[in-house]
């Protein structure tokens, strides 16, 4: 039988309570005509309609501190003739009364005003017994009275009434998978009547208008808000005016920042925004006070926005900036705080996210408030409800004891929801007519067998292709942390528009036979996601492949975690990482073809980036010798370092003007033509490739020269000037390359070279200008006691961009240190003799830096300060 209940009161100063009453009345199968739909205007009724009370069952009156609207000419409210009305019909009553020592709002108190009222309370409680509630909506407790209520009325009721039966689409499965459920589905929402009701009553609070609901992953967090919250407010106005909100689900993960998947609701919700989508986000992120603009400008004074931020985790499994993060929190939580914006926040989070939260100081404040709401697990008596109630209200039936095994199977599991409805919704795929049956439990596997059965069956099918792209698939969904479980990623399609065999794949996993990937978003913007994280542990195929793989994508999002900090604590040069470690960062990265984040990249590949930092003037002679042994160790790309791409010294020339030269101690005059210079001295790996090429054992580069033995550098980076050369091997070399490039290249003059590190202008001292400037060249004052590899000086350039011509090494010169204005001075003999050496070395103080000092030393002696520099001619 049904029965028909009626709920009479004040009107504003109880709305709420009233709310609460309804609700608990209809879940318990009566049919209710609230006030609110026939009400006068927004304060309460002015007529008194005896006809509700016709064919009612019972009448729930509910009383505070004043009797209510007295109509012209009466004694009586309201409220009190329809109490009496309902005694006229014989309509049961029950009474529920706010405790006198209630804090109540002065201006609904007239109990010390109004002797009538307090006479009816006295006289209520004699008639009828009464139970008291205090501010708070759930404190009635309609259950145990309505149980009472229908056993008086010796009806064949069970303690919970039968539910009605709906209209359901027949091919369309009650359950909907490892998919949330969302307002379709909200008519089979079951189970969770009491966490609704919890939720209005923190809403209906002042600080209620930001709820956090926590929870682990498949306690069901998205259906509760997305159908059964939504049901509640939308559907059956569970609070004031709630019929008429605005709805709006997000999660953070749809976009390339926390403001863009707002930006994208917004422009979708509200469609006259005219603001482009790319264009939003920056003004959403620069102006807190946009959106209480646009709420104003496209919702009505008595609605409200109700926005609905879904998985809020994905701020911190998204790579998105802290900085970003708590300007999204803070724009938010700002706005519901002040119920003028006409702003609610619902957000879920899973359960070990909360600390992330409380880093920032406006969500620990909210969380400090009271507004966190966690969800508990699901119990055993909750779940048969979620089982049973959607299959019953749609016509359908389990088999006897198949809702037992199911419940034995996963009842006492963390996270349970997920693997059961998949489960179900396996089960109406293989109904019997009605009825679902044990023997195709039994032959899925039950619920954990279920979870994976139909993605085995399409791995089985997939080409080598398909199969191939699994390991790309999966690297970008699955989020593996070193001391959580594996987390869910949503992906943008984009990024596989260009391999054919992962979108082949993504459309077979996410098709109506399987939908362990879910893809959704706009015409805009095509995602995928895993359907559910139990997957990561119910799905043996991709369990193995975490098993297998986890160990490399930690390392990757590790990675991007330490680069990330490393360019928010200052990108501090001493903590770069070792070039084998980015190499196997690498390798992993190659492994599922994922592309680096710019920071992690530059993490990888920090060359450029170390390049730029040796223009800054201020640099430490430590932190230059730093960057020039990581530049040697990830590889050294500058040109003019290394070797070219046919393994020949790569060499840049610089042009140098011709001009006059006058040399320390001397009255010569030197003409100097036009020839080039090369930009560094030669490094080790460009001598190297002369020792490779057979450069000590072919005697054509040592004719009419002593030929000498090979000795070891004394250090052997790569990119250094070449050290422990003689003059001999330096000609020897020169008369090597001279013949691999088919030009005329050798040692300068010593006065080419001063020519070169003047820029011509005899007022230069050093090659940069007329001071010495200990910033600007390796010397003894330095005290770095060793060679630093090429060119990590650039402000010691010349006026036309030769590097190191003072400190680092001496450069052999092709002259002799004697008779220099002599034809003989430049003449290549075996006669042992003094050349000249120029621009002083990391041993040698500032006087002998200079552009004009003369050294010389023997042509076959060789040691860690002594090195050499190539020419060109042009003519």
């Amino acid at each position: 039988m049904s029965y028909k209940a009626f709920v009479s009161s004040t009107f504003e100063d109880l709305k709420d309570h009233r709310v609460h009453v309804i609700r608990a009345l209809r879940r318990a199968g009566f049919s209710v005509d609230p006030m609110e739909d026939w009400t006068a205007d927004s304060d309460e009724p002015k007529q008194f309609s005896p006809e509700r009370l016709e064919g009612c069952h019972l009448c729930v009156l509910l009383v505070a501190f004043r009797r209510g609207y007295i109509q012209d000419g009466e004694s009586k409210s309201i409220t009190q003739l329809e109490y009496e009305a309902a005694i006229k019909n014989g309509v049961d009553i029950l009474v529920f009364m706010l405790n006198e020592d209630a804090p109540w709002p002065r201006k609904f108190d007239e109990i010390n005003k109004d002797s009538g009222l307090e006479i009816w309370r006295e006289d209520l409680g004699k008639s009828h017994g009464v139970e008291f509630f205090t501010t708070a909506p759930s404190s009635i407790d309609l259950t145990g009275t309505l149980v009472r209520w229908l056993t008086k009325k010796n009806v064949n009721q069970p303690e919970e009434p039968n539910i009605q039966p709906i209209e359901w689409p027949e091919e369309k499965s009650p359950y909907p998978g490892l998919e949330w459920l969302d307002a379709d589905y909200s008519p089979l929402f079951f189970g969770r009547e009491r966490e609704i009701e919890e939720l209005l009553a923190k809403m209906s609070e002042p600080d209620g208008r930001f709820i956090l609901i926590s929870g682990v992953s498949g306690s069901g967090k998205s259906s509760l808000v997305a159908a059964g919250l939504w049901q509640a407010l939308v559907k059956e106005g569970g609070l004031p005016g709630s019929k008429d909100w605005f709805w709006l689900r997000i999660t953070c993960g749809d976009g390339v920042g926390p403001f863009d998947s707002l930006a994208w609701g917004l422009k979708q919700l509200f469609p006259k925004i005219s603001t482009k989508p790319v264009e939003l986000v920056n003004e959403l992120a620069r102006d807190p006070s946009l959106l209480n603009t646009l709420l104003a400008t496209h919702i009505t004074q008595d609605q409200e926005l109700l926005l609905f931020v879904d998985q809020l985790e994905e701020l911190f499994t998204q790579g998105f900036k802290d900085e970003d993060i708590q300007q999204f929190l803070e724009h938010l939580i700002t706005i519901t705080r002040d119920s003028q914006n006409h702003l609610r926040l619902v957000s879920t989070i899973r359960s070990e996210f909360i600390g992330k939260l409380e880093g920032f100081e406006t969500t620990l404040k909210v969380l400090n408030s009271g507004c966190n709401y966690h969800l508990g697990l699901v119990p055993p008596k909750m779940l048969q409800e979620m089982i049973e109630k959607p299959a019953k209200v749609t016509g359908y039936e389990f088999e006897a004891s198949l809702v037992e095994k199911i419940l034995e199977e996963v009842g006492k599991e963390t996270g349970n929801l997920p693997l059961v409805a998949y489960t179900l919704k396996q089960l109406f795929e293989q109904r019997q007519g009605l009825t679902f049956t044990d023997a195709a439990y039994r032959a899925m596997g039950g619920v954990v067998g279920a979870i994976g059965a139909k993605a085995d069956k399409i791995i089985k099918g997939l080409n080598d292709e398909m199969k191939f792209a699994f390991d790309r698939v999966f690297a970008e969904l699955v989020h593996v942390d070193r001391d959580r479980p594996p987390t869910r990623k949503r992906v943008s399609l984009d990024r596989f528009k260009d391999d054919s065999g992962a979108t082949a794949l993504i459309q077979a996993l996410a098709s109506s036979g399987c939908r362990v990937l879910v893809t959704g978003g706009d015409k805009e913007e095509q995602t995928v996601e895993v359907a559910h994280e139990k997957l990561f542990t119910r799905w043996p195929y991709l369990e193995e492949w975490i098993k297998s793989n986890g160990e490399a994508l930690r390392a990757i999002d590790y990675a991007e975690e330490a680069a990330k900090r490393w360019q928010e604590m200052g990108g501090h040069l001493q903590e770069l990482w070792l070039a084998r470690r980015a190499e196997d960062i690498q390798q992993d990265l190659n492994r599922f073809n994922k592309n680096a984040s710019p920071m992690l990249e530059r993490m990888l590949r920090p060359q450029n980036m170390l390049i730029d930092r040796l223009e800054d003037n201020t640099l430490s002679h430590e932190d230059r010798q730093l960057i020039g042994r990581k530049l040697a160790e990830f590889g050294d790309m500058r040109p003019g370092a290394g070797l070219r791409g046919d393994g020949l010294p790569d060499i840049v020339w610089i042009e140098i003007p011709g001009g006059k030269i006058t040399l320390e101690g001397s009255n010569h005059v030197f003409t100097v033509k036009p020839f080039r210079l090369a930009k560094y001295p030669v490094t080790n790996r460009q001598f190297q490739s002369f020792i490779d090429d057979d450069g000590y054992t072919n005697d054509e580069w040592w004719q009419g020269i002593e030929k000498q033995e090979l000795q070891r550098s004394s250090w052997e980076e790569p990119n250094v000037p070449r050290e422990a050369v003689s003059w001999y091997e330096a000609v020897a070399f020169c008369r090597w390359l001279s013949k691999r490039m088919n030009s005329t290249i050798g040692l300068p003059t010593e006065w080419q070279s001063q020519q070169a590190a003047t820029g011509g202008d005899p007022t230069f001292e050093y090659p940069w200008g007329m001071k010495w400037d200990i910033t600007r060249c390796n010397s003894i004052e330095c005290r770095l006691n060793r060679t630093t590899s090429v060119g990590i000086y650039p402000n010691g350039s010349t006026q036309h961009g030769v590097l190191d011509m003072a400190g680092n090494v001496w450069e052999w010169c092709l002259n002799k240190y004697y008779n220099i204005e002599t034809e003989d001075s430049v003449l290549i003999g075996n006669l042992e003799g003094q050349r000249v050496v120029r621009g002083g070395s990391w041993g040698d103080g500032l006087e002998t830096l200079s552009v004009s000092t003369r050294g010389w030393t023997g042509t076959y002696f060789r040691n860690n300060l002594l090195g050499f520099r190539l020419l060109q001619c042009t003519t």
